[in-house]
């Protein structure tokens, strides 16, 4: 079960990652300097390490529901079953989306836009193969399903986001353009950090159904430990936002480390909630 747990948390950070670059990317100006940062290796080498963690969950799968042994996990049987449920559709539509997010690498001349287009198509696949499985199967499927992909799409881009960030404060490119970036960011990132507020609230009440069953399951307590998380994360991309960036802008010599530094700990915290998000999926239920 543990195996589960850090195989689907690590699906989770490198798809994220993955997909989250694709949309920086997107909404980033043609004037960046993408090659000094090394955005489209990070993005291929994500969406491979993610389709690795993806293949791995399929025998993962069928091992756990053969009681959790080598035999059960390599039971053509068994995993015939797990390829034949949502778990297949799943890794259908996500190995397909990660693929096509090596469109990112085609970025010369008349090319380009084919390459971004087929990477914005491998981002819809991808955040539709969350929808596939989990809690959101449940009633009003649709509305959850909705939501989930609406979060996705916003924890994504934040996700993603931050190596490229970390990168950009430090010495890759010149600071003018550095700055530049990082502002843009920040304000993108005011109506993403929105959108994922919002879904995350209405994923969270109909799942959960109230206020009083966050405190009554143990997916209630779990998902607490989730959100105090989140309002960690958000305080430190607050920090960021009004006053380090500004500083950045401005010159600062210290901001860059203390930007650095403060975008490190934000990904430190991404990794432990996508942890505990892999824990709460894989061995709790909102019913249980």
């Amino acid at each position: 079960m543990l195996l589960m747990v850090f195989a689907a948390a690590g699906f989770y950070a490198s798809s994220l990652v993955a997909v989250g670059g694709v949309l920086f990317r997107l909404t980033s100006p043609e004037e960046q300097d993408w090659d000094r940062i090394g955005l489209g290796p990070l993005v291929v080498a994500s969406a491979l390490l993610a389709v690795g963690l993806l293949l791995l969950q399929w025998p993962l799968q069928a091992g756990f529901l053969g009681g959790a042994t080598l035999a059960a996990a390599l039971d053509p049987m068994l995993l015939g079953i797990v390829f034949e449920s949502a778990q297949g559709t799943r890794m259908i539509l996500a190995a397909s989306g990660l693929l096509l997010l090596h469109g990112i690498l085609i970025g010369l001349g008349r090319w380009r836009y084919l390459g971004l287009g087929l990477s914005a198509v491998g981002v819809i696949l991808v955040l539709l193969a969350f929808t596939q499985v989990g809690h959101t199967k449940d009633e009003p499927r649709w509305l959850l399903a909705m939501l989930l992909f609406v979060h996705l799409a916003a924890v994504a881009f934040w996700v993603g986001a931050l190596i490229p960030l970390y990168r950009l404060a430090g010495a890759a490119i010149p600071a003018a353009v550095a700055a530049r970036a990082l502002a843009r960011f920040g304000k993108t990132a005011s109506v993403t950090v929105g959108l994922l507020v919002a879904a995350a609230v209405g994923l969270s009440w109909l799942l959960v159904g109230g206020v009083a069953p966050l405190f009554e399951s143990v997916y209630g307590q779990t998902l607490l430990i989730k959100i105090t998380l989140v309002l960690f994360l958000l305080a430190i991309a607050a920090l960021n936002k009004w006053r380090l960036v500004p500083a950045f802008e401005r010159g600062d010599p210290s901001a860059a480390g203390r930007l650095r530094g403060s975008i490190l700990i934000e990904g430190l915290l991404v990794l432990l909630i996508l942890f505990v998000t892999a824990l709460m999926t894989t061995t709790t239920s909102p019913n249980g």
